[in-house]
């Protein structure tokens, strides 16, 4: 109707505060089919699939989390990399949302006319392998089967309750899946039982399950799950990949403790576990860690958890008509990984670990980058500063000294910017055509959150960033119209206060405060991002520094004459 306003998402908190201020009802109405639905629908063909895609250019990447703060979007994966974390899109888990793009970064392009490059996919001819006793059932066999939304953990569940049904069998089930969103926490409980009538409830209660078949370590591992379960009844296979969970989108340093929930598995269930990473070997063998539900399940088939045969199973894998072959074949390596563990291990344990490179490895790199960002004067001093740090420092220094002085400004991005298609064509096939995502400070207006606004750039802009990054030899000089920002005076002050306080660290440091110098030296690893998000990050970073400056200056005998006066 005319006299309905509408307006793009990114209003929506504008639009929120206009209506409420009208005396009287107001009606707003968020018109949008769900991110995962959509992807859901794509997959059958019955929605729309725009040949785009996002990718990520690890070099200008700071890791700060903030595309994840604006997506809320758990294919932004952690990337590990020796100038630290940074952010991937994993394109088999994108729901092609692009609220990832409102992140306040440069480092994002779209790509139209690529496909994901499959890694090569390592080739295993199965053995003969013996059929399992399958359990026999008293009453019900109960089934727990858990992971992630967006993994196939539902449909693992109906394939087996359709197998059930197929062989004569009673089942029910429920989908425990809450508010799971896509990397919400997924637990299907699963009755199989001689005969419908036999079946008077769904929910497997507590110490009931009588095999659990987990596609997810921490998922498997909550309290909840293990609760369900019994030492001397359950058997279990768990897929032990780390895999990140929706936490990562609101908290970038989040590391899964995968040693620590393995080992409440092994102390819950003992020998009724078996652990394998699925994940990993489904990518390795089969091109998508994807089928890493159903190699799961093959292998607690072939550990006789499940009581209904193969041939039922690959009906109604046929009857779901999803990459039938595929997951077929899936089942039938899990199979194989748990019959044959350690040939499955050397598939997914790769080339052998080259040796860490050592500290003056590091260093060599890093001064050799700064020639590249600035040139060698720069490069010099930063090695001044490193051989003057106590040997205990020095690793620190040489890592939080560098990210000082390599804060990626105008130049530095349109540099790194003219490599992005390197990388994309190293990660994607096809004729690729690129966009640049940007909010240049002479070009980009606030939007409605009072950030800078991004704007769509084509490859016409590279020949200016061939241009600009000419022009690094202005950098830090009066020269630069750059300079004058308030986040580049921020930048060249972080340096200066970098460098007084690592004077007084190192002329005053002693065993006693030398893990104080350290927290120091590295506090810059905690400054990350662009505009205001780095803003933050500088704040909080700063709040630490006075603190751990107050301390340090109290010296050996402050804290510790504190506590012997108590």
């Amino acid at each position: 109707p005319r006299e309905v306003a509408r307006h793009p998402r990114e209003e929506l908190i504008e639009v929120e505060k206009k209506l409420r201020e009208i005396k009287g009802v107001t009606v707003l109405l968020y018109v949008q089919t769900c991110a995962a639905e959509k992807r859901r629908r794509r997959k059958r063909g019955t929605f729309p699939d725009p040949d785009k895609r996002v990718f990520i250019n690890t070099e200008i990447c700071e890791g700060c989390g903030d595309c994840g703060v604006q997506s809320n979007c758990v294919a932004l994966v952690p990337v590990e990399t020796e100038f630290g974390r940074k952010r991937a899109v994993d394109q088999s888990a994108c729901n092609k949302d692009f609220s990832c793009l409102n992140g306040l970064c440069p480092s994002f392009v779209t790509v139209v006319g690529g496909r994901p490059r499959r890694q090569p996919r390592a080739e295993v001819d199965l053995p003969d392998m013996p059929a399992p006793q399958l359990p026999e059932i008293r009453g019900t066999w109960n089934t727990l089967v858990t992971g992630v939304g967006g993994t196939g953990v539902v449909t693992i569940g109906a394939i087996l309750a359709q197998a059930a049904h197929l062989e004569g069998r009673g089942a029910a089930l429920i989908d425990m899946t809450g508010i799971a969103q896509k990397g919400g926490e997924v637990t299907v409980h699963l009755r199989i039982a001689r005969a419908p009538e036999d079946i008077t409830a769904v929910r497997v209660a507590t110490g009931e399950a009588d095999a659990l078949i987990g596609g997810d370590l921490v998922v498997s591992a909550s309290a909840a799950t293990l609760g369900l379960t019994h030492p001397t009844r359950t058997g279990a296979v768990v897929d032990s990949h780390e895999t990140i969970t929706g936490a990562f989108t609101r908290d970038p340093e989040l590391h899964i403790p995968g040693n620590d929930l393995a080992l409440a598995l092994e102390a819950k269930l003992k020998d009724g576990l078996t652990l394998f990473d699925a994940s990993e070997l489904s990518r390795v063998l089969l091109g998508d860690s994807i089928f890493s539900n159903m190699m799961v399940l093959g292998a607690a088939w072939q550990r006789g958890l499940v009581p209904v045969g193969r041939s039922a199973i690959f009906e109604a894998i046929e009857l779901n008509g999803q990459a039938v072959a595929a997951n077929q074949r899936a089942f039938d390596l899990g199979r194989w990984a748990v019959l044959h563990p350690d040939a499955a291990a050397r598939q997914t344990g790769g080339p052998p670990d080259a040796a860490p490179s050592s500290l003056d490895d590091r260093i060599a790199l890093r001064a050799e980058q700064l020639v590249a960002y600035q040139g060698p004067r720069l490069a010099r001093r930063y090695r001044r500063m490193v051989a003057a740090a106590p040997e205990a420092l020095r690793e620190a220094v040489a890592l939080g000294y560098h990210k000082l002085l390599a804060y990626k400004d105008e130049y530095e991005v349109a540099r790194l910017l003219l490599e992005t298609r390197a990388q994309a064509a190293a990660a994607f096939e096809g004729d690729l055509r690129l966009s640049y995502h940007l909010a240049p400070p002479l070009l980009s207006r606030p939007g409605p959150d009072g950030r800078p606004k991004k704007r769509r750039f084509g490859p016409w802009i590279l020949p200016a960033m061939r241009v600009l990054r000419h022009f690094k030899w202005l950098r830090g000089t009066p020269l630069d119209p750059f300079g004058y920002s308030a986040e580049r005076r921020l930048e060249r002050q972080l340096i200066r206060d970098y460098e007084a306080d690592m004077a007084e660290v190192f002329a005053a440091v002693s065993p006693q405060t030398e893990e104080i110098a350290r927290g120091l030296a590295e506090l810059p690893l905690r400054i990350r991002g662009f505009g205001a998000v780095k803003a933050a990050s500088a704040a909080a970073a700063a709040a630490t520094r006075r603190e751990l400056l107050a301390e340090f200056r109290r010296g050996p005998e402050g804290p510790q004459a504190a506590l012997a006066a108590q």
